[in-house]
């Protein structure tokens, strides 16, 4: 399995995961034309794409969704409430599912997995192709035992850490907007990412992407030291695991199963 973060952050969130089989993405939050960039300067045209999942129906998630369908004849995968954002062109080739519904697309097993956020139906993915399992969570509030159940030996993860308490706090943003990003419906803080990723750190851990990072409420460095921090007791060091922020500007580094 290849797995690629194409963009990550406010502005646009989407991920390639590749096959021998399949090409799969998840989110298309970018406009469709640096959609398409993206994807051919990683070497997948974007009419190769077999199928998108999309996690929920905010803009920076959806925003290329209906021209991937239009333009590529792309199926998408998405739980009823957010299919209803999409235009009609996408209605043509959308798939419906349940959160907690697993389901397959080629050689890879999928499942969504809820999560708390402030559009309905958000949903994290897990996807697993018989040798290697990637879990993929962001724009959540809180994380839950059901959602560690679920991601649990995965070989790579792409978690959300959005911002750092005290920068938010000192920060000019709107206070109705900083209590939206502190709400259990919100985003995830540093500190509560690091200790999810603490429940999913195991020998077989790989590599772990340090997602959706606010540009005003959070620096890299302060994340990539929260993220370290998962690591204690007899734990695997995390010197053993790839551990980076996703990029907004530009495809990060890929991750290749062994």
């Amino acid at each position: 399995m290849r797995i690629i973060p194409l963009a990550s952050g406010s502005l646009g969130n989407a991920t390639l995961v590749e096959t021998a089989r399949t090409r799969f993405l998840i989110d298309a939050g970018l406009p469709i034309d640096e959609l398409e960039r993206r994807l051919q300067s990683v070497g997948a045209s974007p009419k190769s794409v077999d199928a998108l999942f999309v996690t929920h129906r905010h803009h920076d998630h959806i925003r290329a969704a209906t021209a991937m369908a239009a333009r590529h004849r792309t199926r998408i995968w998405a739980t009823p409430r957010t299919a209803r954002a999409l235009g009609s062109e996408a209605h043509r080739r959308i798939r419906r599912i349940a959160p907690l519904e697993s389901f397959v697309q080629d050689d890879l097993e999928l499942c969504a997995i809820p999560l708390s956020h402030d559009a309905p139906e958000t949903c994290a993915l897990r996807v697993d192709d018989g040798h290697c399992r990637y879990g993929h969570a962001t724009d959540l509030g809180v994380f839950d035992e059901l959602l560690i159940d679920r991601l649990g030996l995965c070989e790579a993860l792409l978690l959300e850490f959005n911002h750092d308490r005290a920068l938010l706090a000192a920060g000019n943003d709107p206070p109705e907007l900083k209590a939206r990003i502190l709400a259990p419906t919100g985003h995830l803080a540093n500190d509560d990412a690091a200790a999810l990723l603490a429940r999913l750190v195991h020998p077989r851990l790989r590599c772990v992407w340090l997602a959706h990072l606010s540009r005003r409420n959070n620096r890299p460095a302060l994340a990539l030291a929260a993220a370290r921090s998962a690591w204690t007791g007899d734990a695997p060091g995390s010197a053993a695991v790839r551990i980076e922020v996703a990029e907004q500007d530009r495809t990060s580094a890929e991750f290749l199963s062994s």
